[in-house]
């Protein structure tokens, strides 16, 4: 009944299904990013990254 034109709008479905799913990947992903620049600390990188060991008062002040 429809034809050709009834493949066209089934394709154009899957698609938009498709760019969705792939635009909320790509969204949670910069969030999860977001969230972790944000929560990021010095004294975070000091202690665990750089290996670094602070003393006390400087703990306190980040």
């Amino acid at each position: 009944m429809f034809g050709e034109a009834g493949c066209l709008v089934a394709e154009a479905a899957h698609l938009a299904v498709w760019l969705v799913g792939l635009f909320g990947i790509v969204v949670t992903v910069c969030v999860c990013v977001a969230k972790m620049v944000i929560h990021d600390t010095v004294a975070y990188d000091e202690a665990f990254v750089w290996r670094r060991k602070l003393p006390p008062e400087l703990k306190s002040k980040r």
